[in-house]
């Protein structure tokens, strides 16, 4: 055991300096009061506390009233310290809500606001509300809610397609040129250039409006709104092209020759121009998948009946 570690009994203190304590016990004391000057200054306290009550072994010591002393002592040391504890406590807790009032804070109003960009690939993205966006190439994406916001506010340029993650109490509105979209929860895909927005509603509903219309989508149905454009019509989508850019498929069912074709520009950056104006609307009805341009212009030329005339540097369908 290790004296210098291992505090003396105060009833065997009082024995020893009674003259009460064994042998064993008394060198106990002497050597813990040798091993350390606080030791000994103890005992030279506790020895003092003795006399001056007028301790002493021949006139009927009184043991009890001793320690009681020297106990009372030592309580007042400690209630000094635990004031001094109990007057830190309060503080701690000041800070701990000062923490945690900042944590809600960054989480509901610094968190909630995300900036992101693509560049030459697609880039699938999370926001703060658990709804997920997927830029296609070029494109970006600036979102701001939060706990203090009544909505979920959305800035877009390029084209993206949304799976909003629904709540009636903060709408989620997408402004992107001259055009807002607003939903609750549902899938859609918005296509933007400097001259036309394209919304294209895969699932619930959408509500899309400028500054002189307005016009609900529902699944399967596109509006196509212009620069200025004064009335909104909505209409029918033919297949699911607008989704190439991350399914990596071309779905077309009933779809246009019109509308397939910009959008095999873009997938493959040809330059394919339609040269009869009387083909753009046949309908072609297909999935293509991992097929390469020529093999795809191939379908589509026996399917419609078109021929399909390779330049240098342009395609064209006659």
């Amino acid at each position: 055991m290790d004296i210098n570690s291992t505090p003396i009994n105060e009833d065997l203190l009082a024995k020893y300096l009674l003259g009460e304590a064994t042998v064993p016990e008394s060198e106990q004391v002497e050597r813990w009061a040798k091993s350390a000057p606080e030791n000994l200054k103890q005992l030279t306290d506790f020895k003092t506390i003795l006399e001056k009550s007028k301790l002493h072994t021949d006139s009927g010591i009184n043991e009890q009233d001793a320690l009681a002393r020297l106990n009372l002592r030592l309580e007042r040391e400690a209630k000094t310290k635990i004031w001094g504890y109990k007057t830190f406590l309060p503080w701690v807790a000041v800070l701990a809500i000062v923490f945690t009032a900042g944590l809600f804070a960054y989480k509901n109003l610094v968190a909630n606001k995300i900036e992101v960009a693509s560049s030459a690939t697609t880039l699938t993205q999370v926001l703060p509300d658990g709804s997920t966006v997927i830029l296609n190439k070029q494109s970006a994406l600036s979102f701001v809610g939060g706990f203090f916001n009544k909505t979920r506010q959305v800035k877009l340029r390029g084209e993206a397609f949304f799976k909003v993650s629904a709540n009636k109490a903060k709408p989620f509105i997408i402004d992107v040129n001259q055009v807002r979209v607003t939903v609750v929860g549902t899938a859609f895909n918005i296509k933007s250039s400097n001259k036309q927005t394209v919304v294209i509603v895969e699932s619930g509903v959408v509500k899309v409006n400028n500054q002189q219309d307005s016009v609900r989508l529902t699944a399967g149905e596109k509006v196509e709104v212009t620069q200025n454009q004064t009335k909104l019509f909505k209409r029918e989508s033919q297949g699911k092209l607008y989704n190439y850019y991350y399914t990596g498929e071309l779905i077309c069912n009933g779809t246009p020759l019109g509308e397939l074709v910009p959008v095999l520009n873009e997938k493959f950056k040809a330059n394919i121009i339609i040269v009869n104006p009387a083909i753009k609307t046949l309908p072609i009805s297909t999935t293509f998948k991992n097929e390469k341009l020529n093999e795809i212009l191939d379908v589509v030329a026996q399917t419609l009946k078109i021929n399909v005339e390779y330049g240098q540097g342009i395609i064209k369908l006659k």
